[in-house]
């Protein structure tokens, strides 16, 4: 081990030792968890990836939460098996982790009673967001098709949509690298530990109150909702 890695096993050692009795806070009230929006009982998750971090292999590292009632229920930072050349395929794996994830909790969550319909997952990768939810095709994911069909797949049969959110207001984001600023970092964990449990209410997310249709649907799909939402009016 260089100098490097022993500064590095230093680094959690002392943060171990400084968050011995920090525990994540889960919220039952409804005035807490219909701030922003209703999120009582519903998985919401975050995923983010970074590119090429790891300077001995070069592979990226996925980053995952899903959250429940204010807290993270489910967490993980791992390590990519393998190489990817673009932002867009790390992040395009690390939704597949997520979303595999997301399957069997939803179907335990609907086994309690609480059926949970499209999960949102916030994104901060626009490119993969289009491609995922069908607005874009491009040539270059070509060689990891496998995975952007996996995550095309679980968006159009409703299990999760991707949500095109800022870095800033992604959770996941301190799962994947450092956070330089020590008020973001503050700000991304207290959601995690929810001590902060108001979530961010991107646009996509207000579309979806509003209508019940996601950002990403198709332009046909959410003109053809609002008529009927008119013609019931």
């Amino acid at each position: 081990p260089t100098d490097e890695h022993w500064k590095q096993a230093k680094w959690c050692l002392q943060y171990l030792a400084g968050t011995a009795d920090l525990g994540i806070t889960y919220h039952g009230s409804d005035e807490v968890l219909m701030d922003g929006y209703d999120h009582r009982n519903k998985l919401i998750a975050g995923v983010d990836s970074d590119l090429g971090g790891c300077h001995d292999t070069q592979k990226s590292t996925s980053g995952a939460v899903v959250m429940l009632n204010g807290g993270a229920v489910w967490w993980k930072s791992r390590k990519q098996t393998t190489l990817s050349t673009a932002t867009t395929e790390a992040e395009c794996k690390a939704a597949v982790l997520v979303g595999m994830q997301l399957h069997w909790l939803r179907d335990l969550l609907g086994e309690f009673g609480h059926r949970q319909g499209c999960i949102r997952v916030l994104e901060d990768n626009s490119g993969l967001v289009h491609i995922a939810h069908g607005q874009k095709d491009s040539a270059k994911t070509a060689h990891f098709r496998r995975a952007v069909t996996f995550v095309e797949e679980k968006c159009h049969r409703g299990i999760m949509w991707l949500d095109d959110t800022p870095s800033e207001e992604n959770w996941s984001d301190m799962f994947t690298k450092s956070i330089e600023s020590a008020t973001l970092f503050k700000k991304l964990n207290d959601i995690v530990m929810g001590v902060t449990p108001r979530l961010y209410v991107s646009p996509g997310a207000a579309l979806m109150i509003r209508t019940g249709v996601g950002a990403n649907t198709s332009e046909l799909l959410r003109n053809a909702r609002l008529l009927m939402e008119n013609d019931e009016s």
